[in-house]
């Protein structure tokens, strides 16, 4: 709980910073691991109406973080997209979460490394199995 804790105070500085929320980063979360998604899709993602993550969507586009498109085989479908910018946010984000877990990861012993990947071996496997 305590490095959960941690971990979402960090993410919410950084944000803070880039003058984003939370649901907004979370939804360039689900772009950077997809080529495009229909609005509806990433409102069920977010678990939120469309009209609360169209408003999402608006401002992200102000800032440039991501842009929508019509879909190819129906122009009515609003599709959304990252753009580079908003993938290099992403990116950066991660890699300072990954700094961190690294750092503590190298501050175990040998055998407490082998069972943290099968841990999180477990964990990834199971939220895959949920999202099917």
């Amino acid at each position: 709980m305590f490095l959960q804790r941690h971990f979402l105070v960090s993410l919410t500085e950084q944000t803070t910073e880039l003058k984003l929320s939370i649901p907004q980063y979370t939804l360039l979360s689900f772009l950077s691991v997809h080529d495009s998604l229909s609005m509806g899709y990433l409102a069920s993602l977010m678990g939120h109406s469309t009209p609360a993550a169209t408003g999402l969507v608006d401002r992200l586009c102000k800032s440039g973080l991501v842009k929508r498109k019509s879909g190819e085989n129906d122009r009515r479908q609003v599709l959304v997209l990252i753009t580079p910018k908003g993938r290099t946010l992403v990116e950066e984000t991660r890699l300072e979460l990954m700094k961190c877990l690294g750092e503590i990861y190298d501050r175990l012993p040998p055998n407490d490394q082998e069972s943290w990947i099968r841990i999180y071996q477990t964990m990834q496997s199971y939220c895959e199995e949920k999202r099917s």
